[in-house]
């Protein structure tokens, strides 16, 4: 085999096993990023059936907040990351939305986020220093919404 082609098996070999690699760093990252999530997903279904406070329903959906789910479910826009392994979760609240996640840093680091977006307005970027003050400020925000 000549030299030419033994030099560019070599880089299509590197290739591949560089592909390889960075899908199980992405799967990786997702399965870390769904594990420190995993509290505040639990924290999520066990309010899911509560009630919501009709002044916050009105202000959700004004025209329409009567006929809305009126539980705490009923607010969720979205699990965040993949069905089986969420990482974050997205909720309808008043004026706009708000929104907990988990990344990870290039470093290795998690980074535990709230946005809280409102419409017209310049989204509100929150990060927490650990994973408890993060769910202490969910715990805060559903107690706002939730009819006790």
């Amino acid at each position: 085999m000549n030299e030419t082609l033994q030099k560019l098996r070599e880089l299509a070999q590197e290739s591949v096993l560089t592909t390889q690699d960075s899908v199980l760093k992405d799967q990786q990252a997702l399965l870390t990023r769904a594990r420190m999530a995993a509290p505040l997903i639990r924290a999520f279904k066990d309010v899911e059936k509560e009630f919501v406070r009709i002044s916050i329903l009105q202000q959700i959906w004004p025209q329409d907040y009567d006929r809305r789910d009126d539980r705490v479910s009923g607010l969720l826009v979205a699990f965040l990351g993949p069905e089986r392994s969420p990482h974050g979760i997205k909720l309808a609240v008043p004026h706009g939305f708000l929104q907990f996640e988990v990344d990870i840093k290039p470093d290795g680091a998690p980074v535990f986020t709230c946005v809280r977006d409102t419409h017209g307005q310049r989204p509100t970027l929150m990060d927490f220093p650990d994973g408890a003050r993060w769910l202490d400020f969910f715990y805060k925000s559903v107690a706002d919404l939730v009819e006790l």
